[in-house]
């Protein structure tokens, strides 16, 4: 995930104050990290965060270095005057102890690792994918399909124009399972769009109306996706297991090696990914104002996940919802 036009494009989408830490070595650019300053109806909140639930859209750097570049940037945003509290989350397959020398090296961090996956194989092609899954979820991917095609009158189309992609975004960010604000999407839309490889796919019925949306972007590599919309009032059609259906035969056909799930999936088909290591990282300023806010943090909101990291008990959370869990 270090194609540069993606990163970028990271500023642009959901409304916070992008901060970018660059790093060099004798003069030349070794790494960089985007965070964002957190803010609550408008105003700052000294909180700032990088990286997805899967570890991605926080830094550029070489593998072997990718943890003690995160330690570096948390201690140069923790450093300014207006920043109190960071949160990272960086993907990493570097050994936990030799990440936890290097996250430790600056500031005091709080860390965990856990595994994500995120990386699904379509070895074999549509088939060898079926063959992996439970037979259950086989029987489910062309069954919701068929039926859908069926009742609905379903019409996959695999290769949107631009007029259609957002006309789609456009139809389907506020019925969506999971709405998305009209400003957020439009920006959404176009920094996918902008991405080199840029792909996007949809549903829509006999009536021309668009029932799901997928977009990302191809590398050689495998299919990057970035962007699912499912239009709610068809849940019982099990719409986003027709989309998938649809999107991983299609990219099966074209010989594609994996898909990659930008930000996480569903649970029943993150089982099928191959694991990744994925960490956590929280520092608070230190001194008297670090200390109010742990003691805050701890005592008004015991449950979060922020204050169960503070205390080093925070479980791994479950995988990210980029679709309902349905097959």
């Amino acid at each position: 995930m270090t194609d540069i036009s993606w990163f970028i494009s990271r500023t642009v989408l959901w409304g916070n104050d992008p901060v970018v830490v660059l790093m060099d070595r004798d003069g030349r650019l070794t790494a960089a990290a985007l965070f964002y300053h957190r803010r609550q109806r408008g105003f700052p909140t000294g909180v700032v965060k990088g990286g997805n639930r899967s570890g991605d859209g926080l830094m550029i750097a070489p593998p072997g270095l990718r943890t003690a570049a995160l330690q570096a940037a948390m201690a140069k945003v923790l450093s300014l005057p207006w920043v109190h509290t960071v949160l990272a989350s960086l993907r990493s397959a570097e050994d936990p102890d030799r990440a936890a020398a290097a996250l430790q090296a600056q500031v005091d961090v709080a860390w965990r690792v856990r595994e994500v996956g995120t990386h699904l194989s379509l070895e074999g092609g549509f088939e060898g994918f079926l063959s992996r899954q439970r037979p259950r979820s086989r029987r489910n991917y062309r069954y919701f399909r068929r039926r859908a095609e069926k009742e609905l009158g379903l019409v996959f189309v695999p290769s949107l124009t631009e007029a259609e992609a957002v006309q789609a975004v456009e139809t389907l960010h506020g019925v969506s399972v999971f709405p998305v604000p009209s400003a957020r999407a439009v920006r959404l839309e176009a920094a996918i769009r902008g991405t080199p490889g840029y792909f996007a796919m949809g549903v829509r019925d006999m009536a021309g109306q668009w029932l799901s949306y997928m977009s990302g972007w191809r590398q050689p590599d495998g299919t990057f996706v970035e962007w699912q919309l499912n239009h709610r009032d068809f849940e019982a059609a099990s719409l986003s297991t027709v989309m998938r259906t649809y999107f991983l035969e299609h990219e099966a056909s074209r010989g594609v090696p994996q898909i990659v799930f930008v930000g996480g999936t569903s649970l029943a088909l993150g089982r099928y990914c191959a694991p990744d290591q994925c960490y956590d990282a929280f520092a608070i300023r230190g001194g008297l104002r670090g200390f109010i806010i742990k003691e805050l943090v701890t005592r008004l909101r015991p449950q979060t996940e922020l204050a169960l990291l503070v205390r080093g008990t925070a479980p791994a959370p479950a995988a990210s919802r980029l679709v309902d869990d349905e097959a």
